[in-house]
């Protein structure tokens, strides 16, 4: 399996990064080929720019995000690993989809219905967000997830999306933070 990580953080000593290195480590134990795109550290331009000379409808040949382009399309599999600010993704991985999962390549309108072109390709999600659980769901109804399960991933023909959400990190212990770490990595190696 190819698996393509976007990971969304800007301090490497966070538990998002501590996230990913699990990720890393139980992909590689168990021989899965991965790339990672650090968005962060690749310094990726998330401003959509378009205008008289350049159309929307031709960023699917934008040569900037060629690369990117590319790796989705080779990937089976993709894991996000970011922080929820905002009841979002961070700008810089909003900007991704933005210029990367574009009109042409990730999906196409045929007459007035979207169809996504990104079919038989699968997600897990992974995030933090500092609101406690019970907050996300019951007075939030979960709009961070709806947006990138239903909103982008299924809305470009990403249909098998699974979700690990970290809620509650503020207020989190050592020992909590651990555990779900150890989780992250058991997922991993099971994927």
């Amino acid at each position: 399996m190819n698996v393509l990580i976007i990971y969304a953080h800007p301090n490497p000593a966070s538990f998002n990064h501590a996230t990913l290195e699990k990720v890393k480590q139980g992909l590689k134990e168990k021989g899965h080929a991965f790339t990672v795109i650090d968005l962060y550290q690749e310094q990726f331009n998330p401003v959509l720019k378009f205008g008289e000379t350049s159309k929307r409808r031709d960023l699917k040949n934008d040569p900037e995000t060629e690369r990117y382009r590319n790796l989705v399309k080779q990937a089976d599999h993709f894991i996000f690993v970011y922080p929820v600010w905002w009841y979002g993704t961070p700008a810089i991985l909003k900007g991704f989809f933005d210029r990367v999962f574009v009109s042409g390549f990730a999906y196409i309108y045929e007459g007035l219905m979207p169809k996504g072109l990104l079919a038989g390709k699968s997600a897990w999600v992974i995030y933090t967000i500092d609101s406690p659980s019970w907050f996300v769901r019951l007075l939030r109804g979960s709009t961070e997830w709806k947006v990138i399960k239903t909103s982008i991933l299924k809305f470009c023909g990403i249909r098998s999306v699974k979700r690990m959400m970290f809620a509650g990190m503020k207020g989190s212990s050592i020992q909590r933070r651990e555990k779900w770490l150890q989780n992250v990595y058991r997922q991993a190696r099971q994927l």
